[in-house]
């Protein structure tokens, strides 16, 4: 009998049947809803021993269960006793470069001894720091989930830091998936020596919602920050309501929103907007973005975002600015209405024309879920097989070298 393979991921993510099985001292909001149905993949599989590392808020030391094959291992990556987060004035694990995290990693992986290790997300150094230590030790491969080097900092010492662990990884790290050929060209910028394999997460449970009632014309759906556009699209309200004074925009998803209130104010635009917050799960954001008649995201920078690939599932036509991949999504005909970056005019009038176009709506809508199911959907066992073929390879290339 054929030994089986251990695999460990370190990754980040969060619903509801997790922190049950954890108990927090807190409920948080789900988050990084592509990880649950990427771990299903592997779940119950012959020969397969898969082992999830992953920090958490509001738990106290390491929490630890097994279900259906799978190992679980939580652990606080935050305050001490409570699991919250450090506070902006004193990010203690930012200053201790990630001490704590770095340790409790290390000391899992040693007793787990996996055949290969399997990073999901490089732009959040406080769990994604851990895999440097691993380099040359163990096999390894990565996948990216976004881009933090594209992000404007600001002076932020935060922003600096995972700009920088995430050029380390891109840098010391041989190996990494790819979703889209941009994707690749953007890795390949930072290392040129770059081994890459195709995988994806699994996006096919993402259906759209029929027999909806249309309530707001717009939908955002992402973190409220400058960098996800929504200052620019704030501004192309605003003359988008010199012709239509009743134009309506939902805003769903978590951030500072004060600044962007006060914009909005200062746009003649406050009463147009309906901040609908951070939703617990992915379930209630789509539900709630299905009662807009189009998506906007004018992202400055994405691979292909998790918003705009959503939003064509839920049939719901996207204008974004021409970034990342996004453009891949047009490579045969035009389905998301791209406008080039910081262009807010141009945003108005792509969105207002769609807006004006109720026939052009139901067609991309139609396109681009088509589209998406093409690009996008691959059955468990495609993804599965994809993953396999890369770890054998990554193992086989380790222990030649060794």
């Amino acid at each position: 009998m054929n030994k089986p393979i251990k695999i460990v991921w370190l990754c980040h993510f969060s619903n509801e049947e997790v922190q049950k099985m954890i108990k927090l001292s807190k409920k948080i909001n789900e988050m990084a809803p592509w990880i649950p149905p990427s771990i299903k993949v592997l779940e119950s599989v012959k020969n397969i021993e898969l082992h999830i590392i992953s920090p958490h808020e509001y738990i106290t030391g390491i929490k630890k269960y097994e279900k259906k094959g799978v190992h679980y291992y939580f652990y606080n990556a935050h305050m001490p006793i409570t699991g919250r987060h450090w506070p902006g004035f004193f990010k203690w694990d930012y200053i201790s470069d990630f001490r704590k995290n770095k340790r409790i990693a290390k000391k899992l992986v040693h007793q787990i001894n996996p055949d290969i290790i399997h990073l999901h997300g490089a732009e959040n150094a406080y769990f994604s720091s851990t895999i440097l230590q691993f380099v040359n030790k163990y096999p390894i491969v990565f996948t990216l989930q976004g881009f933090i080097s594209n992000t404007n900092s600001n002076g932020s010492k935060q922003i600096k830091k995972r700009v920088e662990v995430e050029a380390e990884i891109l840098k010391n790290i041989k190996y990494a998936f790819y979703r889209t050929h941009t994707m690749k060209d953007q890795m390949r910028a930072f290392n040129a020596n770059l081994q890459f394999f195709w995988n994806d997460y699994p996006y096919v449970k993402v259906k759209p919602i029929v027999n909806i009632e249309k309530t707001f014309d717009i939908v955002f759906f992402a973190r409220i920050t400058k960098d996800k556009g929504i200052g620019d699209l704030i501004k192309a309200l605003a003359i988008i309501k010199r012709k239509k004074k009743n134009i309506s925009l939902c805003v769903i998803g978590g951030g500072a929103i004060e600044p962007w209130k006060k914009l909005a104010e200062e746009n003649n635009v406050a009463d147009n907007i309906h901040w609908a917050g951070f939703l617990p799960t992915q379930n209630d954001v789509h539900r709630m973005a299905s009662k807009a008649k189009i998506s906007v995201l004018p992202t400055y920078h994405d691979i292909i975002s998790g918003t705009i690939l959503e939003s064509l599932f839920l049939k719901l036509p996207v204008v974004a600015y021409n970034v990342g991949s996004i453009h891949e999504v047009n490579e045969k005909e035009e389905i998301i209405s791209l406008v080039e970056k910081l262009d807010v005019e141009g945003l108005a009038k792509a969105i207002d024309f769609l807006l004006d176009n109720p026939e052009i709506q139901k067609q991309r809508a139609e396109k681009g879920y088509l589209r998406a199911r093409e690009m996008f959907v691959h059955s468990d066992e495609e993804i599965r097989e994809s993953l396999m073929n890369a770890y054998y390879k990554v193992i086989s290339d380790f222990r030649e070298k060794k």
